[in-house]
């Protein structure tokens, strides 16, 4: 139907995925949605406006691979066969379902005899509207969840042979699309707000059902999770106020920002130190005063820091290198110097101490006395001739030569250098023997120090006398020239006392701010903001929680934009005005009609739409509130089948149809018409029936004999322990006569090729006492078919009156003949219960022949006089 095409690009141009999604499960799934799918459909709704998807599901929209049909203009498909099925319940891969090119198949199939695993199959192969029965394999197999049911079909594409497979949980072939499948969802009967029973074509109601059904059901469990979701703001109204977080608080909404929330329920260390400040600027009451205390108290702190710079100054790092790098170079420069002191007492015998520090100070004493006193205005050595020794006062000899090179010592640098070096190296150890080191922490100081910290007064303590203890191992190295392992001082309270000064310093000027009334009020506000932060830090993790509700809320409320009713049901009125006309009131009446349903008619009603004429196609019956009150089951299938085919014809659908059950098992009244109907529609196109209703079967085979319809006749039976097995014609207890006397003929001739005993055994005589029942149920199907003509058939509700004409020419021998073998035939069978004394044998297999033949004749003598009155009767 073009109805179904509109929908399906209406779906694709205008509904959110998952809108089309829930539009293919009511395609799908008899418009009747379980629980599971409107769950799936509200997390695909939530999901689709960003909500978590913890079952990760993704919409399944509709495609034209889901719609029950898809009609081709020009192509005709005929089922040839059904074969090869595997995997389909317990049938067996061999079964072949033939299906007549031509006219009608008729496929009878009692309760469990596997019809249900053949229809399942055509109705998913052909897309049938109803697809919720699945196709199950073998469910007795352990190993059956394994499995894939697949079967395949022959088919004739416009007069071509072609074979398609169709296999579960796969898209069908598309050539067995355009077969129509008959079942209960393809007429649609509501009742509207007034009253009203519509009628809608198939797919239409579909569109209703995502107005009306889904869609407020959706909205309804929406409602209630946006009821359910807690978004109490009360609980923090003891942080409103003019402060941010009060703002925040006064503001909150899906807007807020939570990583602002985190930020302002975090207070550092200082900040903290600063609520404790403010607070106490604030309740001072001299301010000014106390922010002089403060200056004092950091002047202390600050000389104090002098003090331990100083102490520290001698032993610093700094320090230990300058004094080992004196070390070094006074040790440096007093090698040098023994090392020309050596060379100076080279080559003469001099005495022991020669050079060295003692006889130079003696040999400046004879300088001195030289210049100044013995030879005053001449240099020293003065050792022209007849000048003196000054130490010895001899006259020198070979020109003052030892005396010159005593000079000459004297004045070299090595020994001027170490001479320095020394004095330097001896005037630093002096220096850091003799410094001052103590700190000098008083009991008051210290007192005022672990008020402001504990630890710092046990700090400066150890910091001292790792100063002291360092300064001793210094003094030490010099005297051992040993600098390794140079010990480290404890850790400085430098660093911990400035900053105790810098917060006292900040903490006074707080109190200067205090004391004045400008910056009075902007303390005061500091103090509101960092005090609304510390309460917000006991309730921020409940603050963000409500935030992401509210968050959660807002998009649930979102969703609601996606649940609106009125854009389908102006689509839904849409499509209705297109399709809803009186050809189609024409075509439903004429079909009622066929159907037995004629006593309920339609009727257009004309609404007025914004100044546009729609119509409702109603059925005309009483009002009701429930359809079942006024439609029994057998007029509702009446309904879905006259729909069906009132649709079909109006859409040029001139594929092959398969029927399911046509006809509702309470509904005695209209089977002859709808077998009438079928057997009718046949005549122009391929029609298959598969039916359990073994009334309805023979009303179908009167319509066919009556029509002289091409036709096909099969039945399913268990065979072992498979259910599904395909025999041609009727079962036995459906054949006519005739076809019951050639089976009993085949039988006899089965037997006439076996080595029949003389003396039959339990097997052979079982063997024919069940044939010679098979024959007098023969002879009562002949009373009823050929001896009364067939104007009384057990199925049938109505006499047939037009046949009682040919009940005619029975005479007195021909029903002496039969009763004579049916009273053989009970003689025979294991329904009563013989003698033990007589001991019967049963019938040969030329007697049974015989007896065979005998009711033939008989059957064949009545039909011959028949034909004779009827020659007679027409001549005039």
């Amino acid at each position: 139907m073009a109805l179904l095409t509109d929908i399906l690009k209406w779906t694709e141009t205008e509904l959110k995925p998952w809108q089309r999604d829930a539009i293919r499960r009511l395609f799908q799934q008899s418009s009747v949605l379980s629980e599971d799918d409107y769950k799936d459909l509200y997390d695909l709704l939530k999901s689709a406006h960003g909500l978590p998807n913890s079952r990760n599901l993704v919409p399944l929209p509709l495609t034209t691979t889901h719609l029950p049909t898809v009609l081709k203009e020009k192509n005709v498909v005929v089922l040839k066969m059904l074969r090869d099925l595997k995997h389909v319940n317990r049938i067996t891969f061999d079964q072949k379902l033939k299906f007549s090119v031509k006219g009608i198949t008729v496929i009878y199939g009692g309760n469990g005899s596997g019809k249900s695993g053949y229809v399942r199959v055509l109705k998913r192969a052909c897309r049938a509207r109803d697809q919720e029965e699945k196709v199950y394999p073998d469910v007795t197999d352990p190993n059956a969840h394994t499995y894939v049911p697949e079967a395949f079909f022959d088919i004739e594409v416009d007069g071509v042979l072609k074979q398609v497979k169709w296999e579960a949980n796969t898209v069908p072939p598309d050539e067995l699309s355009t077969i129509a499948v008959f079942d209960s969802r393809c007429a649609r009967v509501y009742l509207t707000s007034e009253q009203d029973v519509v009628y809608l074509p198939y797919g239409l109601d579909i569109v209703e059902n995502l107005a009306n059904h889904v869609l407020p059901e959706l909205t309804q469990r929406l409602e209630k999770e946006i009821e359910s979701i807690n978004i109490d703001r009360k609980p923090f109204n003891h942080l409103l106020g003019e402060t941010e977080v009060g703002q925040i608080i006064c503001g909150l909404s899906d807007k807020t920002d939570t990583l602002k929330i985190k930020h302002l329920a975090t207070l550092n260390e200082m900040e903290l130190k600063r609520i404790t400040e403010l607070d106490f600027a604030l309740s001072e009451t001299d301010p000014k005063v106390k922010a002089r205390e403060l200056r004092l108290s950091v002047s202390r702190l600050k000389e104090l820091v002098k003090r331990i710079d100083f102490a520290f100054a001698w032993v610093s790092d700094e320090a230990v290198v300058n004094l080992k790098s004196l070390n070094e170079v006074a040790v440096t420069a007093s090698q040098a110097e023994k090392i020309a002191a050596n060379a100076f007492c080279s080559g003469e015998e001099l005495l022991p101490g020669t050079g060295e520090s003692i006889w130079r100070s003696l040999f400046e004493a004879a300088r001195r006395f030289s210049t100044e006193v013995a030879y005053p205005g001449h240099p020293f050595p003065y050792i022209d001739n007849g000048a003196v020794c000054p130490l010895c006062q001899q006259t020198l000899l070979n020109s003052g030569e030892r005396l010159l090179r005593f000079e000459n010592y004297i004045q070299e640098d090595t020994t001027k250098i170490a001479d320095e070096k020394r004095q330097q190296l001896e005037f630093a150890r002096q220096k850091l023997t003799y410094a001052n080191l103590a700190i000098g922490l008083d009991n008051s100081l210290l007192e005022e120090l672990t008020i402001l910290d504990e630890a710092v007064g046990s700090i400066i303590r150890t910091f001292e006398d790792s100063i002291d203890a360092r300064r001793l191992w210094i003094l030490n190295a010099i005297e051992t020239y040993s600098w390794e392992d140079v010990p480290k001082t404890n850790e400085s309270p430098r660093h911990r006392l400035r900053n105790i000064a810098a917060y006292q310093l900040k903490l006074a000027r707080t109190f200067d701010k205090a004391s004045d009334e400008a910056k009075n009020k902007a303390l005061k506000k500091e103090l509101g903001e960092l005090q609304a932060r510390q309460k917000l830090i006991e309730c921020s993790d409940a603050l963000i929680a409500l935030v992401e509700r509210i968050k959660f809320r807002s998009i649930l409320e979102s969703c609601k934009k996606d649940l609106k009713t009125k854009p389908i049901s102006e689509k839904s009125k849409e499509l209705a005005n297109n399709i809803i006309t009186s050809t189609l009131k024409s075509a439903l009446d004429d079909e009622f009609k066929k159907f037995g349903m004629d006593h309920i008619r339609t009727k257009l009603k004309e609404r007025n739409d914004k100044g546009k004429v729609k119509y409702q196609l109603l059925l005309d019956i009483p009002n009701t509130n429930k359809l079942e009150e006024i439609l029994s089951e057998g007029e509702q299938r009446a309904i879905a089948l006259g729909s069906f085919m009132a649709e079909l014809r109006l859409s040029n659908h001139s594929g092959g149809i398969v029927f399911d059950d046509p006809v509702s098992s309470l509904d005695h009244w209209r089977r002859q018409k709808i077998a009438k109907r079928l057997v009718q529609e046949a005549a122009r196109r391929q029609v298959i029936v598969l039916t359990h209703d073994t009334s309805f079967l023979g009303q179908l085979c009167d319509e066919i004999e009556l029509n002289n319809v091409p036709h096909l006749i099969q039945f399913l039976e268990w065979n072992g322990n498979n259910p599904g097995f395909v025999s041609e014609g009727l079962p036995w207890e459906h054949q006519g006569c005739m076809e019951r006397i050639d089976a009993l003929e085949k039988a006899q001739k089965v037997f006439e090729k076996m080595p029949w005993p003389i003396y039959p055994g339990k097997t052979e005589s079982s063997q024919m006492r069940h044939q010679y029942d098979q024959l007098r149920a023969t002879i009562e199907r002949a009373i009823q078919d050929v001896v009364f003509s067939g104007v009384i058939k057990r199925y049938r509700d109505y006499i047939c009156v037009n046949n009682l004409k040919g009940v005619v020419g029975f005479e007195e021998n021909e029903c002496q003949k039969i009763q004579q073998l049916y009273k053989r035939c009970c003689d025979v069978v294991d329904a009563h219960d013989p003698s033990s004394e007589k001991n019967t044998p049963v019938p040969t297999v030329d007697e049974f022949g015989m007896d065979i033949k005998t009711l033939k004749d008989i059957i064949e003598a009545i039909k011959s006089k028949r034909k004779k009155v009827k020659t007679t009767v027409a001549v005039p």
